[in-house]
């Protein structure tokens, strides 16, 4: 198969929706030689933050000079940033000069998907089910990953975890439990005691646990306290050495325009190291003290602080320019969002932002409009609603009349706009505002996007880009490609 037909049989398999359970994947990887249990794991799971713990341990192991596997879901802006491996410290250097440079290679995806189309042959005719586009993804990785013989794979669970594909991997180095949080609810339970076990099923006998406490991630007592019932039970009953990462275990926090750092020191220690991050929000101080946890094992100190140092995550509170700054978050829950509000409202206080915003329809979409809309004090001067490029979009006009009523304003003054003079309606919208913040919504997502630019430019304003992934993955590219063009002809 060419890397095209590869995709073309790998989303064939959505026809069979998504079912979780480990006997299909596990069926196909028996047949592929187990390539599962070729390498030492880092398991991560959890509701929010689990890409950037993945990020974190797999620079960590890159400068300890290991060849990383990195495997993480959903990709951003192209397929093979799902599966990507880091060869030490000159693959980590590559990475940072090229982000594509760790994907897989599409011929090497097509062979290896070629070998795996014929195993999955092999089992329907043995009376096996067709595997899914995760478990078919899944399995492409982990094959990869045996075939370079790497020395380590971080792996990043694609929802849940106790029937998750990944959880084929029978004993990890060590596995870690990020924030818990309300998603996916129609697959792994209504309350977050009910999640917390679904994320608690990557727990193995006798391997060490690391856990963001679960109070840190949710304002309800009761159920934070449910929740971490249930993970130390399962610890507990597996003799899983369980670390909990607290927030007062993050101390002297300091923010820079780039990223910021922090002392992290555990209880009952007498001092606390100072490590840098490059990534934005509170939270993710936390995600990398559970980095740390996870890492301690097999990395030096020197190795995990340079590692914490040079990681990256883009699409997660990424200041893509900083005058006037462009600031884009893949927000799309409402924990998610309730960190992009404290970050938007501690580094923008009181000024007017331009807001482009897509959802899903399938989340909670009210809640997260007014996290944001309504955060500290914050102005919104406008807010341009676009449908991320999927089918489960929610209707750019339906996004702007809940805008509105999160802004307390009439849904009828929304607009629907287009056309090569989008850019110049907004910006008279914004000069005729009076008290009102014009909301608009536009079908075309990259005439939007450039009209909020335009208006962000004109005015002096900072644009934040917010929601779906889907969406982010999108206009990532059209920003990258606008915005480094005028940067690089600014130094001409």
């Amino acid at each position: 198969m060419t890397f095209e037909e590869s995709l073309a049989y790998v989303y064939s398999a959505e026809v069979f929706g998504i079912r979780p359970g480990l006997q299909r994947i596990a069926e196909l990887l028996r047949r592929l030689g187990h390539p599962e249990k070729q390498y030492p794991v880092v398991h991560i799971a959890g509701t929010n933050g689990k890409g950037s713990v993945s990020s974190f341990c797999a620079h960590i192991a890159a400068v300890k000079g290991w060849k990383c596997g990195w495997y993480t879901s959903p990709y951003l802006e192209r397929f093979n940033e799902r599966i990507r491996l880091i060869d030490g410290r000159e693959g980590l250097d590559r990475f940072e000069q090229n982000y594509q440079s760790p994907e897989i290679p599409d011929s090497r995806f097509a062979a290896i998907m070629t070998e795996i189309r014929e195993q999955v042959e092999r089992m329907l005719q043995d009376g096996f089910d067709h595997p899914t586009v995760f478990e078919l993804e899944t399995a492409a990785a982990l094959l990869w990953y045996a075939h370079e013989k790497v020395d380590l794979v971080v792996l990043e669970v694609g929802m849940g975890g106790r029937l998750d594909a990944t959880n084929v991997v029978d004993q990890p180095l060590s596995t870690v439990i990020c924030a818990l949080g309300y998603d996916h609810m129609d697959r792994l339970g209504n309350t977050l005691g009910e999640i917390a076990g679904e994320k608690a099923g990557i727990i193995k006998e006798g391997c060490p646990l690391v856990l963001y406490r679960p109070s840190d991630a949710t304002p309800d007592p009761a159920e934070a306290a449910s929740a971490l019932a249930v993970v130390q039970k399962k610890a507990k009953d597996l003799h899983a050495p369980l670390t909990i990462v607290s927030s007062s275990d993050i101390r002297e926090r300091e923010q820079t325009e780039r990223g910021q750092s922090f002392i992290y020191q555990r209880p009952g220690q007498d001092f606390g190291e100072r490590y840098e991050i490059q990534l934005l929000g509170d939270y993710q101080a936390m995600n990398a003290a559970l980095a740390i946890e996870a890492c301690k094992s097999f990395a030096t100190p020197a190795e995990i602080h340079e590692g914490l140092a040079r990681a990256s995550w883009p699409g997660r509170l990424e200041l893509m320019r900083l005058q006037p700054p462009v600031l884009i978050d893949g927000a799309h829950n409402v924990q998610g969002c309730a960190g992009l509000a404290r970050e938007i409202s501690r580094r923008f206080a009181g000024s007017e932002l331009i807001f482009v915003v897509g959802m899903l329809a399938d989340k909670q979409h009210r809640d997260m409009l007014k996290m944001v809309l309504q955060a500290g004090q914050l102005k919104p001067a406008s807010v341009l609603c676009l449908r991320p490029p999927i089918a489960r979009a929610l209707a750019p006009e339906k996004l702007a009349a809940e805008a509105a009523e999160a802004l307390g304003q009439p849904q009828q003054q929304c607009l629907k706009l287009s056309g090569r003079e989008l850019a110049a309606s907004l910006e008279m919208l914004y000069n005729q505002k009076d008290g009102i913040c014009p909301i608009v919504s536009c079908e075309d997502s990259e005439e939007g996007l450039l009209a909020a630019l335009a208006l962000a430019d004109s005015k002096g304003l900072p644009l934040v880009v917010f929601g779906s992934l889907y969406l982010l993955g999108q206009l990532r590219p059209i920003l990258r490609r606008v915005l480094w063009a005028d940067r690089d002809h600014r130094q001409e």
